[in-house]
């Protein structure tokens, strides 16, 4: 009875050890599939094949040859969209397959090892020794561990290569100090964002590419309903403009200045408000030195896509040469400073915020990402605070309606809540993934992210603590480039698709949605409960009731592409399309 009961045992303990290696070797398979997998993407895939790929390329330089060719046109942007979502999909594997890979190596570690444990051969008193399996299992064990050890480093090389670059902890902290100038007896420090115009002076401007609180909520009482750019209807003047550009007039008093530039050169252009006339230009040195080459920029991003920023005493602009300028209102260089060359796929895109004497500026490069305030009268670094994250192409937003401002900084997993003052990391979140163009939007103590192959997600910022999820909704098509924007506890987008949709921010649930042939890049703006938006190709203007129904009151054509934000200044749209700059009144 007792050999019958030692029999059943040892069967059982075998089946259990077959299992156990069997489930091993399951693992092993699939770890080594995830690892070739892997090795597949990393040389077939990433920016040199999508991104800039040949075809992408040759698409890009027919549209330049033929711009007339809507089909061409319409078939390169479309390939891009399909380069930039190749690309995107292709670090999420990466990410996603360096975790499986680990877990694979760690179950086929477990299995063998139980299978191991269960073929230890108990001591026979008799001194009968024979051969066993689990030197077997024992030896797989070892050269498993061996193997493991080198996909392990395998993966680790592969994450660092498309990773930025880190840093040291005594870097970090020496680059993330406040530098404040030494204060004389009975002098107090005062925050460099507490100076400059009052909300109320800043409220009369475009000071920024999403106006004077960076949200695309505008001021204006009585702007423009109905227009017709073909015909001249309603425009009060239309210069054309020498140059590409995508970014956003800003307009300070009579003044509206825009940037402008190419591999050749990069420009600075003012414009009088009443008349259009060109007031000056002033060409930007590249502060490079030696023979530093350009970095290389795609055909949307070009050489200045970020938008300036100004104030009633300078203009600021920032150029993907990595060059940092400030000039007077006469076009004078006050002062400039070289960031370094960006390192970016497409090229920096990111816009510069103006709070007091205060200019924000967001750096998501592959090296030396960070994100610094610099003091707008001279140039001077206020505090930089480096960062470890992806690529980014959105802009700095302050929300001030807490117990202190509080900026949000924009990425692909990561966003951040920084100290307006210091630069000091308060939280981070992760919002939406991908590749980050498109802003924040935010109202009171709410904020909201959307973004292309990801998500649209709401927060609310609690004193001194994380900020509370709200909700999270994945049902819909967000924007790729545009911002959304928030009001009255609704929020509003529109997309590279066509559609213009409104959502609740109570829930996230939509609202309405209205869909058109064109797509979006320029990001809604909010005036006089009305929305406004304008497509990419042919520059329509629609206007719709910003409510819950949103009721359409005009469609108002251009008779060009718009890719720029418009600017909303007392009762004009100041606009910059593809090939002019615009001062819409209406009729």
């Amino acid at each position: 009875m007792v050999r019958m009961d030692n029999k059943r045992e040892r069967v059982r303990f075998e089946v259990l050890r077959q299992s156990a290696r069997g489930a091993a070797f399951v693992a092993l398979v699939f770890t080594f599939t995830v690892g070739t997998l892997l090795t597949l993407d990393w040389h077939q895939s990433g920016q040199s094949a999508t991104v800039r790929s040949e075809a992408l390329e040759r698409a890009l330089a027919q549209t330049r040859g033929n711009p007339d060719n809507q089909e061409a046109v319409a078939f390169a942007r479309e390939l891009d969209q399909l380069a930039r979502h190749t690309y995107f999909n292709s670090m999420t594997f990466r990410q996603n397959g360096m975790m499986l890979l680990v877990l694979g190596l760690l179950v086929t570690a477990a299995c063998f090892g139980v299978a191991w444990r269960l073929a230890l051969p108990i001591p026979d008193p008799r001194g009968v020794i024979n051969a066993h399996p689990a030197r077997a299992d024992k030896l797989a064990v070892r050269a498993l561990l061996g193997a493991g050890a080198l996909l392990t480093v395998f993966a680790i090389v592969l994450q660092v290569r498309h990773s930025p670059a880190t840093r040291t902890v005594a870097d970090r902290e020496l680059r993330a100090a406040l530098t404040n100038k030494e204060l004389a007896a009975g002098q107090q420090n005062v925050c460099a964002c507490m100076l400059g115009p009052r909300l109320d002076e800043l409220l009369e401007q475009w000071p920024n590419m999403r106006g004077p609180t960076m949200s695309g909520r505008a001021s204006a009482q009585n702007p423009p309903l109905r227009w017709d750019g073909t015909q001249g209807k309603g425009i009060k003047w239309k210069v054309a403009l020498p140059e590409a550009g995508a970014g956003t007039p800003v307009v300070w008093g009579d003044k509206v200045f825009l940037t402008a530039g190419s591999a050749a050169a990069r420009r600075v252009y003012c414009y009088d408000t009443q008349s259009g006339r060109e007031l000056w230009v002033t060409d930007i040195p590249d502060g490079a030195k030696g023979s530093e080459k350009l970095p290389e920029v795609t055909e949307d991003t070009g050489f200045a896509a970020s938008s300036p920023a100004c104030d009633a005493e300078r203009v600021y602009a920032i150029f993907a040469t990595g060059d940092l300028v400030a000039l007077d209102h006469t076009g004078k260089i006050v002062w400039q400073r070289y960031l370094g060359r960006p390192q970016n796929s497409y090229g920096h895109a990111s816009s510069l915020t103006y709070q007091g004497e205060m200019l924000l500026i967001q750096w998501d490069q592959a090296e030396d990402a960070k994100v610094m305030a610099v003091n707008t009268t001279c140039g001077q670094t206020i505090w930089e605070t480096p960062r470890e994250v992806s690529l980014s192409w959105s802009t700095p937003i302050v929300m001030t309606s807490g117990e202190k401002p509080i900026v949000l900084i924009h990425a692909c997993d990561s966003t951040w809540g920084v100290e307006l003052a210091t630069g000091k990391k308060l939280w981070e979140v992760n919002a939406v993934g991908g590749e980050i163009a498109p802003s924040i939007t935010w109202e009171g103590d709410i904020w909201v992210a959307a973004n292309c192959y990801s998500r649209m997600i709401a927060f609310r910022l609690k004193p001194g603590a994380e900020p509370e999820q709200l909700w999270v909704t994945d049902d819909g098509i967000f924007p790729d480039v545009a911002s959304p924007v928030l009001l009255d506890g609704l929020i509003y987008i529109a997309n590279d698709a066509g559609e213009v949709v409104c959502f609740d921010a109570q829930d996230g649930k939509e609202l309405w949605a209205k869909e058109f042939d064109d797509g979006f890049y320029a990001s809604p703006i909010v005036a006089a409960g009305r929305l406004y938006a304008v497509d990419r190709e042919k520059g329509v203007f629609r206007i719709f009731a910003a409510d819950r129904k949103g009721l359409e009151l005009a469609s108002n054509p251009m008779g060009e592409g718009v890719e720029a934000t418009p600017a909303f200044v007392g009762n004009s749209i100041y606009l910059r399309s593809k090939k002019h700059l615009w001062r819409i009144v209406g009729e």
